[in-house]
């Protein structure tokens, strides 16, 4: 195998594939990356058996062929490559040849035949998604997934299609058992999803990641065991876990009549000030919210205790409820509003938290003794 390839276009492509590449796997080839080459272009392929990158680039194909090198490897070299036009030849015993002007790197490889094989999905199940920004949704609720291993139920995000009169929605639900992150898309083409299904957060953030760096429109798919998005030049296939995702509606609160309107950007940083007498392994903050004010305390038997009203828009009865304030700061980070409302029925159930033009994203975030 050998091809020639600009220097540009293939960082840019091994940035976003060598990170699902898994540096201390058990299986070598999982570690490595797979390049084929065909007529006027290479393909390039990385998996960690749950989540596969394919990309296509066009190049210079002198002869085609595959080789199986270090992703990373192969990634730092070509990072580190003059601005030039990079041969790649494939050499005996699997090793590659890499030249740009006067550098000569010879790197070892694997057998292309150890490399996994790869899902099958089909082309004709792919359907166009053109109005739809699945990056910010990914974004808006990855955070709230769990990162327990024992609750693998919970380790991805439930991707589900909505009908509700004649708009179709694409609504993605995160959990840890703790909070609870929500949000809704208008996407009349979201027929596709018959029904919903739980996609692992890593493989998420890979698509993330993609559709960042080559937005545009998209087209997916799902099926009984994986999910499958098309974008720009990449193909990504997440397989998908197998267990039942909580009924999210049931925990969503719907008695929520206590209103608190907030100024976000002001609350965060306020927020943050109290945080830092809190215990590291708490982060509990006591919310005493009254007529025109909320008033945040936190105390540490070890530093001491801080205390700090803050304006508010609220004309209730006056409660005490505890959070936990990395759980309140990740909601409200991920808020594009100027001013954002809490929501409350008592002292002991779950909060909501919206913008104040009561648009997606919603987080519900259970209370906490402190």
């Amino acid at each position: 195998m050998e091809f020639q390839i600009v220097k540009k276009d293939f960082i840019k492509c091994l940035t976003l594939l060598q990170s699902i590449a898994e540096r201390r796997s058990s299986i070598p080839a999982l570690s490595n990356i797979l390049i084929e080459s065909y007529k006027d272009q290479i393909r390039l392929t990385t998996t960690d058996l749950e989540t596969t990158i394919i990309s296509s680039l066009a190049c210079n194909i002198q002869q085609e062929g595959k080789i199986c090198v270090s992703a990373r490897k192969l990634y730092e070299i070509i990072r580190e490559l003059p601005e030039e036009e990079i041969n790649i030849q494939g050499m005996e015993n699997h090793w590659a040849k890499i030249t740009c002007k006067n550098a000569i790197f010879n790197l070892s490889g694997l057998d292309p035949m150890e490399f996994p094989t790869l899902p099958s999905y089909s082309e004709q199940d792919l359907v166009g998604i053109k109005s739809f920004d699945i990056g910010e949704m990914i974004e808006k609720v990855v955070f709230a997934a769990s990162t327990e291993e024992s609750r693998y139920n919970l380790n991805g995000i439930f991707f589900e299609a909505i009908s509700s009169g004649d708009k179709n929605v694409a609504r993605m639900v995160a959990t840890d058992g703790h909070r609870l992150a929500l949000i809704d898309r208008e996407s009349p083409e979201f027929l596709c999803i018959k029904k919903g299904a739980i996609i692992p957060k890593r493989g998420l953030n890979e698509v993330k990641k993609v559709v960042g760096e080559y937005p545009g429109e998209l087209k997916l798919s799902l099926s009984e065991n994986s999910f499958v998005i098309e974008v720009s030049s990449f193909v990504i296939i997440i397989r998908l876990i197998d267990g039942e995702f909580p009924d999210y509606k049931q925990v969503v609160p719907t008695e929520n009549d206590k209103r608190i309107k907030l100024n976000t950007k002001e609350f965060i940083s306020c927020l943050r000030r109290i945080s830092t007498i809190s215990s590291d392994r708490v982060e509990g903050i006591k919310f005493t919210i009254r007529k025109g004010a909320i008033e945040l305390y936190s105390a540490s038997q070890d530093i001491g205790n801080a205390r700090e009203e803050f304006p508010a828009l609220y004309d209730g009865i006056e409660m005490n409820i505890g959070f936990n304030a990395r759980y309140i700061l990740d909601a409200l980070n991920e808020i594009d509003e100027n001013e954002f409302f809490i929501e409350l029925k008592d002292e002991a159930s779950a909060a909501i938290i919206r913008p104040a033009s009561e648009q997606n994203p919603l987080y519900v975030i259970m209370p906490m003794r402190v």
